[in-house]
């Protein structure tokens, strides 16, 4: 039984390392812009929590489950002069650059402050 309990924590912190995540930090986007494949989000103060090699933008990717409301709260959220925090769990390849994916169904959220 010890043996299996050091097996199953060992293997949580694994996991828990090898595969980084975390929040996109508040901030106002200062543009947006589309691609093959994603919405894409800019702004200095998003963090980078996935180290990808763009941490000035962020992407909406069009297969996310719920990309059709995401899209409208962060269009909404663009025009309104909002500011939004989000969710990423990896990063994403687009023209040879790697960006934080924000999902459209993990903590996807509009402030004013």
């Amino acid at each position: 039984m010890q043996i299996v309990t050091k097996v199953i924590v060992a293997f949580a912190f694994i996991s828990s390392t090898a595969f980084a995540s975390g929040s996109i930090n508040k901030d106002t986007i200062d543009a947006v812009a589309f691609n093959t494949g994603g919405f894409f989000l800019y702004a200095n103060g998003w963090g980078n929590p996935n180290n990808c090699t763009q941490s000035g933008a962020i992407v909406l990717q069009t297969s996310d489950t719920n990309y059709d409301k995401a899209y409208a709260l962060l269009l909404a959220a663009y025009a309104s002069g909002k500011k939004v925090s989000g969710y990423s769990d990896r990063c994403v390849t687009f023209d040879g650059q790697t960006y934080n994916m924000i999902r459209g169904f993990k903590y996807l959220m509009v402030s004013d402050k």
